[in-house]
This record gives C-alpha cells, sequence and structure tokens, in this order.
C-alpha cells in the first residue's frame, strides 16, 4: 500500500503466515519495481524477522529501506534487552505514543556478520511488564492454592508440572510439599514489555514507533475490509462492477475507521465493542401509525452513545 512517511513514498507490506525463504519478499519487491514504484521503504512485522531475510535486505543492490520487529529468539534481541534493561527506564528516553507512555532509545549496532551497521531501536512498556507480571503472580499463586489442596489435580496437571515442584512429603499436611518454580516465572516475564525494531534508515525511536504503529493501521484497515465488508471476494464479473464495489468499500472503510477512532477516544471499548454498539443501536426504533410518528424511547446506553458521537438526540 502507498503512503507518505518521512515524506517519502512507502511500500507497505503485509504477509500472514509462514515463510521459509526470502522468494516472497524478493517476489513482492520485484513487482514493485516493475510498477516502477520508487524510494521504496518496507516495514514489517516478526512474520519476516529470519536473519537470512535480513542479511539479504542489508545485501540488496537496489537499497531498500526497512524496519521491522525481530523475535526475542534471536541473539541479537536478547543481547539489546540485556544491553538496555538497567538504564533505558528514565525520563529522558520516556516516549508519548497516543496514551501510551513507553521508553524508548536508538544504537548504531553492527549485524551478525559486522559488515553491516543497523538502527536497534529499543523499546520497553512498564505498564505492560506490571500487568504480565501481576497476572502470571495471580496465576501460579491460584496453582498453589489448588495443588494445597489436590495435587493430582488433572485439570491443573501441566500447569502443575510447569510452574510448581510438587514432591511426596510426609511432614506436611496432604503429604506433599509445594514450591514455587521462580526460575521460571522469571524466564517467562524475562522479555515481557519489550520490543526490538531494526532498520538501515530511520535513527530515531520516537519515529520508528510512530511508522511500525501505522503498520498495524493499514493491517487493521485490510483485515475490516475483508472480515466486516465482505470484499475478501469481490465476487463480480467486470472491471466497471469491481471498482463500483472497491469505492464503496472504501467509503465503508473511512466510516468503520472514524467510528473506531471516536470509540477508542470516548473509551467506549471498556464498555462494548463495535459489533455491540451498532447491535445496540439498532434496537431504536421508529413506527408510523395513522401518519403519527412515534419513537422507541432512548435508554442509558442509547444516549451515552449519541453523546460520544455529538449526534443529537431524535426528537
Amino acid at each position: 500500500m502507498l503512503g507518505e512517511t518521512s515524506q517519502l513514498p512507502v511500500f507497505q507490506m503485509i504477509y500472514s503466515g509462514s515463510l521459509n525463504d526470502v522468494s516472497t519478499l524478493i517476489t513482492t519487491l520485484e513487482h514493485a519495481t516493475g510498477v516502477k514504484i520508487k524510494n521504496i521503504s518496507i516495514t514489517m512485522d516478526k512474520g519476516f524477522s529470519k536473519k537470512d531475510i535480513i542479511d539479504k535486505l542489508l545485501d540488496s543492490e537496489s537499497e531498500i529501506r526497512f524496519l521491522l520487529a525481530i523475535p526475542m529468539t534471536l541473539c541479537f534481541t536478547k543481547d539489546r534487552i540485556r544491553s538496555e534493561c538497567d538504564t533505558i527506564d528514565t525520563v529522558e528516553n520516556t516516549i508519548l505514543i497516543g496514551d501510551d507512555i513507553i521508553r524508548g532509545v536508538t544504537r548504531n549496532c553492527s549485524w551478525y556478520n559486522n559488515e553491516h551497521g543497523v538502527y536497534a531501536h529499543s523499546f520497553f512498556n512498564p505498564e505492560e511488564t506490571y500487568g504480565k507480571r501481576n497476572e502470571l503472580y495471580g496465576k501460579v499463586s491460584k496453582l498453589r492454592a489448588e495443588a494445597t489442596l489436590n495435587p493430582k489435580n488433572p485439570d491443573y496437571a501441566k500447569d502443575f508440572a510447569k510452574y510448581l515442584s510438587i514432591r511426596k512429603n510426609k511432614n506436611q499436611p496432604n503429604g506433599y510439599s509445594i514450591k514455587i518454580r521462580n526460575d521460571v516465572i522469571a524466564s517467562e516475564l524475562e522479555h515481557k514489555g519489550w520490543l526490538i525494531l531494526i532498520s538501515n534508515h530511520v535513527d530515531s525511536a520516537e519515529k520508528a514507533i510512530e511508522i511500525y504503529r501505522k503498520k498495524d493501521l493499514v493491517e487493521k484497515g485490510f483485515m475490516r475490509m475483508k472480515n466486516c465488508l465482505d470484499l475478501g471476494r469481490l465476487r463480480v464479473h467486470s472491471d466497471e462492477r469491481m471498482q463500483n464495489k472497491l469505492f464503496v468499500g472504501f467509503i465503508a472503510l473511512i466510516l468503520m475507521a472514524h467510528i473506531d477512532k471516536v470509540m477508542a477516544e470516548q473509551k467506549l471499548y471498556e464498555r462494548m465493542t463495535m459489533t455491540k454498539m451498532i447491535k445496540t443501536l439498532e434496537r431504536l426504533r421508529v413506527q408510523y401509525i395513522n401518519e403519527g410518528r412515534i419513537l422507541f424511547p432512548l435508554t442509558a446506553e442509547h444516549k451515552s452513545i449519541l453523546d460520544s458521537f455529538k449526534v443529537p438526540y431524535p426528537a
């Protein structure tokens, strides 16, 4: 998809599914250059973050610019987190993006082969880290309580084995000693709240996360077109009808994007989904009897939705 980022044309590639080699990426780029798209900048998710793909991009003679997230399984990612974990949480490294307050730093690092340098952007979300830790602590605490009552409960056997060490002990009231495997918990939480992006052209952490977040908007737009607007398959038999259907689809997408924006700003998502909101409004009806207009009474939920969208109540 073409858009504007840093005042340069961007070719945004969206991919879902497994990728065994670089052929899909190379073919897509060949199509882009074939239709004379220049100044290509690619933003990609972790599905493309394989070492051979990144090596290919760095070695490319066409100087393709990229920004991509890399998974926690790569040694490069783990090294960046270890290097930044003690110093990243400062006011100077704080980035405000939307409603999120995160920490971010950029370093100029060597890639594996040391022949190429990349900008490594490390991001840390303290709220996400705390939330995940609190959630896991609560889960393990509940498991320990369940194990104390019934150490052989088959419903929790898998989690018991993962998070708890359960041994027979005649000195305990239930005949078992139960200990929490803190090393497993620490390992599971080690990378929670972290995101590592690498790029060969974006040299600012704030700009990198802004571009990466825009990728999510593109993905959600395609998802809505396919799933919500039924444009996954066009099912038309002429070019004119195809263009008409796409035009109507894009208008509908614009409306859905605006609804989503208002719901997020007014925090309606804390109480309902978009589908529930639309179904709630569907219950607001008008009947005409003997040329008289009868409006069904507005509920508090109806009024809350209309107020959020600054729509006057129907008379």
